[in-house]
């Protein structure tokens, strides 16, 4: 995991040395304040909540809330290395179930806005966790894990230099053919086969076998086309994310006759002359509600639907 990081002069690279030992960051408040401070620049999508949040005999470091999929993020910080980080961030993920209303309630206090709870996609909700180093034990289990625990080395340099960098979980095929087409899946607690066979659906009808027929054509495509492509079946939706930085990309929403495909994005104009796509916004800034992730929606009835749909893509992750 070292860095090495170089200065371009006219004599040549020189290389910035690293602030290595307790030095480098003498007391956890000083990652803290230096995260908070700078959320919006390291974590364009996130959005600061709360500092030092009492909740359950738990004090959690930073509340915020992720803009583009509509969840709540918990950041943990720590200065040295410390033996439970996962089960802390397992902690915290409970914690967030659990108590929804005291984060809403927390949300629209601080940001004198009127957030309804099922307005929050609770099933991406996830525990950011930024530290100096890890043990190799708490990277076995951070890779081990199916919870959304994701892990930040933070690191300090001369002239006041700070890096931050993601350890990815390792990618294990789980489709050995001959293709070699990699698919990395976390179900978590929810299974492809219930959500098809409508366990999940409340009031609505579960899917016909035509729709079903539908979604596994397309995301069979997805899969071949953007292979890379970390998949999560939620209990509306299924998500395909981005393996640099977990950020939606696009989600299928199977209902009764169709399927309702969501592109995981926010910003206007992405898709302007695309007669096919809504875009999910009126124009005084009121939501039309949907299910999936993201601003831009469309309706696939066919399989010429799907050919249309899985090129556009693309759009979405060049735009991230």
């Amino acid at each position: 995991m070292a860095i090495k990081i170089f200065q371009n002069k006219s004599k040549g690279l020189t290389e910035i040395k690293e602030i290595g030992g307790k030095k480098a960051f003498d007391y956890e408040k000083m990652i803290q304040t230096l995260v908070e401070k700078n959320i919006e620049t390291i974590f364009p999508e996130l959005e600061f909540v709360f500092t030092e949040f009492p909740l359950d005999e738990l004090r959690i470091d930073s509340v915020a809330f992720n803009k583009e999929s509509n969840s709540f993020v918990i950041l943990e910080y720590k200065n040295i290395k410390h033996g439970g980080v996962i089960d802390q961030g397992m902690a915290y993920l409970d914690l967030l179930e659990d108590k929804r209303e005291a984060f809403v309630l927390l949300y629209n206090n601080e940001k004198e806005k009127s957030l309804k709870m099922d307005d929050v996609e609770w099933d991406e909700s996830k525990v950011i966790i930024i530290a100096p180093e890890f043990t190799p034990h708490q990277l076995r289990s951070a890779n081990r894990t199916k919870d959304p625990i994701e892990l930040y080395q933070i690191g300090r340099f001369e002239d006041d230099v700070i890096t931050l960098q993601k350890i990815q979980k390792s990618k294990e095929s789980s489709n050995k053919t001959k293709s070699k087409i990699k698919q990395i899946v976390r179900l978590g607690e929810y299974s492809e086969e219930d959500y098809l066979a409508g366990k999940y659906y409340k009031s609505s009808s579960p899917p016909t076998e035509h729709s079903k027929r539908l979604f596994k054509i397309l995301k069979d495509k997805i899969i071949k086309k953007y292979p890379d492509l970390e998949i999560k079946q939620k209990s509306k939706y299924v998500g395909f994310y981005s393996p640099k930085d977990g950020s939606a990309i696009c989600t299928i929403v199977v209902v009764r006759n169709n399927i309702e495909f969501c592109f995981s994005i926010r910003k206007k104009d992405v898709f302007p002359n695309i007669d096919f796509i809504t875009y999910m916004v009126k124009p005084n800034g009121d939501k039309r509600g949907h299910w999936g992730l993201g601003d831009y929606i469309t309706k696939i009835n066919s399989e010429s639907d799907i050919d249309r749909v899985v090129p556009l893509i693309e759009k979405v992750i060049i735009s991230k």
